[in-house]
């Protein structure tokens, strides 16, 4: 099975997962340019931006789960507990994006939950 994805759906998402990171890496590095910024305590300023980065990180350990998974497929209750949660989390996250009126990357949350949600369910063993 070696380089050859069994469940296509998943394949999908892992790359998803990796256009999320960069462009998480992206807008943090244009969202840092805001002056206002600058006028928080020095502590919180690096919380900020250390948890972007973070951020930007995990999704691209996401990509490279999902990349596993597509050879393997969803395979025990951990992988399980695991896909839910990331449907969860961008379900989650989209909605609070949309509520703060950043609708393209709400979409674009909504977009990777809906392939991170059917890809895990098609592919679990």
């Amino acid at each position: 099975m070696s380089g050859y994805a069994q469940h296509p759906l998943l394949l999908a998402t892992a790359i998803a997962h990796g256009v999320l990171s960069l462009g998480h890496t992206a807008k943090g590095l244009d969202q840092f340019k805001h002056p206002s910024l600058n006028t928080l305590p020095t502590a919180l300023r690096g919380a900020i931006k250390a948890g972007w980065y973070e951020g930007s990180v995990f999704f691209a350990i996401v990509g490279i789960l999902n990349y596993k998974w597509s050879q393997t497929g969803v395979v025990g209750l951990a992988d399980k507990a695991i896909a839910s949660l990331l449907t969860t989390l961008l379900v989650g996250a989209g909605s609070y994006y949309y509520k703060t009126g950043d609708k393209g990357t709400a979409s674009t949350l909504a977009i990777v939950a809906i392939l991170q949600g059917l890809g895990a369910r098609n592919a679990s063993i």
